[in-house]
């Protein structure tokens, strides 16, 4: 748990969609790293790995919001020159080493997900 939000890292490699699909099962969303604290966080439980966050653009190229519809804001980890939708076809986010990469949505990698704990 950090922050009051609970976290599970998954050592299973999904496809963006199907990541996000796991998630929900659990009754969460992939996991979405809004601040510098959160970000460093998720870097603990998988260091030196590259995972799904929950941010995409899919709906509207250019315009990177998080898979609960809320917009990306002021915080983000983006790697130098990144997103950069290489071949026109990189929708959806990874994070490695803290740094955040565009990537194409079917590719498979590991994923963490964040649920509020229940009351």
């Amino acid at each position: 748990m950090f922050r009051q939000t609970c976290y599970k890292m998954f050592t299973t490699t999904k496809n963006f969609n199907q990541a996000a699909s796991a998630c929900r099962g659990d009754g969460g969303t992939l996991a979405m790293p809004r601040d510098a604290g959160t970000n460093t966080f998720l870097v603990s439980l998988q260091a030196n790995k590259a995972y799904w966050i929950g941010l995409h653009d899919q709906r509207n190229e250019g315009r990177f919001q998080w898979i609960d519809g809320s917009g990306l804001g002021k915080y983000s980890s983006w790697y130098p020159k990144q997103p950069d939708n290489k071949n026109g076809v990189e929708d959806c986010v990874i994070s490695f080493d803290g740094k955040w990469y565009d990537m194409e949505c079917p590719n498979r990698m590991l994923f963490n997900c964040e649920v509020a704990p229940s009351t």
